[in-house]
């Protein structure tokens, strides 16, 4: 285990220095802090708005690390000449896969925390900073339907923002670590479930890295979060074949070869769509005992599934780099 966390560890020093990471996360974070401004094109609700841009945000640049990191980690070892030294120490090469596989994911999740904290701030700074809440505290009711300003308004309005600004980050930090109000409640679930898809996208990173070129493995690994996403649509979509024809045994030519193909994938791909809950958070059923709030209850199947999925998508990963001959 010890052997693991080391090449983890390194792994995730390595991963530190690409600036491919640092241009994606900057980018990731100026869409999220850019939502505030694009959301106020929303005719109704703009915080559904920023709820959604910012969990794809995060979602997907997540993606994108797994991608261009994850898919030079085992090809940088062989193109150095330094999987030499490491195969040549007592370290099992399926230690070496996992290492690299949760170094990287490491990388994913601290970059997926850091734009967490920040889209939560958003939220928060968002809804302390509305107009209502800002004239209040600006002015105070002096008789009925009689304002006056507290000060200068216009120190004042800045001194407001630049409070909620730094109250908005210690709660973002907080909600990591559990806190919540109403608009970020059930989030970190759907944050949670999303990490989770994309340990099994990093698996298949991984996997594909073992015995391909970087430009192939980041198409595989592409075309499998795709696959992966429309899983349902790929499904639903091959049941509307067999009915059109009056069932199965009626399917001839390319609508049979489709529907084969579309069962075939269907059970080979991961079902990426289990671990999406964004429009469950975003425009889901509401919460009895809270009406205000949406329900994101946590699919401990999907779990399970996920879990088992990335193990099976590992132990294939460990088996191909076992046979790989480096002389």
């Amino acid at each position: 285990m010890m052997k693991v966390l080391a090449i983890a560890l390194n792994t995730f020093k390595e991963a530190v220095r690409n600036k491919v990471l640092y241009f994606l996360l900057i980018f990731a974070l100026l869409i999220m802090g850019f939502s505030g401004v694009i959301s106020d094109l929303s005719i109704a609700a703009p915080e559904k708005l920023i709820k959604d841009l910012g969990l794809a945000a995060i979602d997907f640049f997540g993606f994108l690390i797994a991608v261009f990191v994850g898919v030079y980690l085992v090809y940088t070892e062989l193109d150095k000449k330094t999987i030499y030294t490491i195969v040549s120490k007592p370290i099992d090469r399926y230690q070496f896969i996992l290492g690299k596989f949760f170094g990287l994911l490491i990388t994913i999740y601290v970059n997926m925390l850091i734009m967490s904290i920040f889209f939560f701030a958003v939220l928060y700074f968002r809804d302390a900073t509305d107009f209502d809440k800002v004239m209040k505290a600006i002015y105070r009711e002096v008789a009925p339907g009689q304002f006056e300003p507290i000060g200068n308004p216009q120190v004042q309005y800045y001194l407001y923002h630049l409070k909620q600004f730094i109250i908005a980050v210690g709660k973002g930090i907080a909600t990591v670590f559990g806190y919540s109000e109403p608009i970020t409640h059930h989030l970190m679930r759907v944050i949670g479930m999303s990490a989770l898809g994309l340990a099994i996208i990093t698996s298949f990173a991984i996997l594909y890295s073992t015995f391909s070129t970087p430009t192939l493995s980041a198409v595989f690994t592409f075309l499998t979060w795709i696959i992966g996403s429309l899983c349902e649509d790929i499904l639903r979509y091959a049941e509307r074949l067999a009915q059109k024809a009056g069932g199965v045994q009626n399917l001839v030519g390319p609508d049979l070869l489709k529907y084969w193909f579309a069962q075939v994938a269907m059970h080979i791909v991961p079902n990426l769509a289990l671990f999406d809950k964004r429009t469950e958070a975003v425009y889901g059923p509401w919460e009895v005992a809270t009406p205000n709030i949406h329900n994101v209850p946590i699919d401990w199947v999907s779990v399970v599934y996920g879990l088992v999925y990335v193990a099976g998508v590992l132990c294939l990963a460990s088996m191909i780099f076992n046979r790989r001959n480096f002389k």
